[in-house]
């Protein structure tokens, strides 16, 4: 028997495995806090992109999934697609009551058109000034 093939360790799992499982995992609950202020603000909340990005940045630190180029992509997809998700739901919360569907309904139903018109007046300047601070600040954690 070779005893050098015995003690040879077995390699770990990605570290960046990992971090997609987790931020995965963590998406909903994002969304989910996100729309829930949105409807408790009657608004859309946009200083919660910047929870959502130092959410995962905090996530993938403590993952030790090193600093750099690759973590801060997985920080940035995170952030883009939870404030896709979050706004399509808010959206989808506007439209559906008056066709007497829930929001989680009414997202399967609402196309890309009816998206814009509804999500178009909220895009003003202060909420795209704190989605440019959440990508900043993803930018600068994850460095």
């Amino acid at each position: 028997m070779n005893t050098a093939a015995a003690r040879t360790p077995r390699p770990l799992p990605s570290r960046h495995g990992w971090a997609g499982l987790a931020l995965a995992l963590a998406l909903p609950l994002m969304v989910a806090l996100w729309g829930a202020a949105a409807l408790w603000l009657d608004a859309p909340a946009a200083w919660m992109a910047v929870i959502v990005a130092a959410d995962a940045s905090v996530l993938l630190s403590l993952l030790r999934v090193p600093a750099g180029r690759g973590r801060a992509a997985w920080a940035l997809a995170f952030l883009a697609l939870a404030t896709a998700a979050s706004l399509w739901l808010m959206a989808a919360g506007v439209v559906g009551p008056a066709f007497g569907l829930l929001p989680w309904e009414s997202a399967l139903r609402l196309g890309p058109v009816l998206f814009g018109v509804i999500a178009e007046p909220w895009m003003g300047l202060g909420n795209l000034a704190w989605l440019a601070a959440a990508v900043a600040l993803t930018l600068w954690c994850n460095r």
